[in-house]
């Protein structure tokens, strides 16, 4: 295998063989040097067997971890990574043929941007039974500033970093994310962190995933929720560290898409819907205040990678 110039991560946890979908649409990229890390965290041997039919392919490293939390996994995968650009992708997306390559070269037209986001795209569903997470982007943006930010709204199904410069300011708090203290908004952080520190955040149209997470109607509010609590705890850090200019984020997010955007159907004399994203938003906020930050890296205080992570033959 030539030595990788991007390495791809999943992070995985007790999916089985749905993450098939996901390694084999990586492994099919057109890219010429890359290697593909699966950060398995799950509680059974299940997804290990069936990544088996794998073990041939040279660019796959295949990592056991008894940890729990998906910031923490990130970090795990990017501090094994041997390629200066990781991109992320989830165990039940599949990613474009060209999407490392167009991601390599994003950042290379780019040397100021740390985090990059590209569009997300729901996978075949069935509209009236439930939703599938998603963000599509019509231009190519470059977010430099915390005003920016505001309007930028990449996920982490479709992200990528630059490796050194991610670790340099901490890599992904190990408080958020799904399984962590605060059970989201790891890839929002990120990107408000590294726009804190200087850096930019790409958002691209040039390439895609198509994303299979489908949600019920019924599990709707129960994610809502968790990603609003998430952005509270990840939005007052900032504000906690003394970056004042970073209180607009946390506004905007505040007044518009938690309070404005669930008022909106009073205009039409309809029920307000939506407005827990207000009480989740304002509860992650208080949280994240009792919880100790580190002021220069903009992650909260507390545990990290435990060493109970090997890399093993499938």
């Amino acid at each position: 295998m030539n030595t990788p110039t991007i390495s791809a991560i999943i992070c995985t946890r007790n999916r089985g063989e749905r993450v098939v979908a996901a390694v084999e649409s990586i492994l099919a990229n057109d890219h010429q040097a890359f290697e593909l890390i699966i950060v398995d965290q799950s509680t059974n041997t299940v997804t290990a067997t069936a990544l088996r039919r794998f073990r041939n392919n040279d660019r796959l490293r295949y990592i056991a971890s008894e940890t729990k939390g998906l910031g923490i996994a990130r970090n795990i995968g990017l501090q094994l990574a041997q390629a200066p650009l990781v991109a992320f992708t989830d165990d039940d997306c599949r990613v474009a043929a060209n999407w490392l390559r167009v991601i390599e070269a994003e950042f290379q037209r780019e040397p100021q941007a740390a985090v990059l986001f590209c569009n997300v795209v729901p996978g075949p569903h069935d509209a009236s039974a439930g939703f599938i997470p998603a963000y599509q982007r019509q231009q190519r943006t470059i977010v430099k500033t915390f005003l920016g930010k505001c309007r930028a709204r990449g996920i982490g199904a479709g992200m990528a970093v630059r490796r050194d410069l991610v670790l340099a300011i901490g890599g992904f708090d190990e408080a958020l994310g799904a399984g962590g203290r605060f059970p989201s908004a790891e890839d929002a952080d990120i990107a408000l962190r590294a726009i804190a520190h200087g850096w930019y955040v790409v958002e691209t149209p040039a390439t895609y995933v198509i994303h299979d997470g489908f949600r019920t109607w019924a599990e709707a509010r129960e994610l809502a929720a968790r990603d609003w609590e998430g952005l509270g705890a990840a939005y007052i850090k900032p504000l906690k560290a003394g970056h004042c200019r970073a209180t607009i984020v946390l506004m905007y997010e505040l007044l518009v898409p938690a309070l404005l955007e669930p008022l909106a159907p009073l205009l039409r004399l309809k029920r307000p819907r939506g407005l827990g994203r207000l009480v989740a938003f304002v509860r992650g906020c208080l949280r994240g205040l009792a919880h100790p930050v580190d002021r220069e890296r903009l992650v909260y205080r507390g545990k990290t990678i435990a060493p109970t992570t090997v890399e093993r033959s499938l």
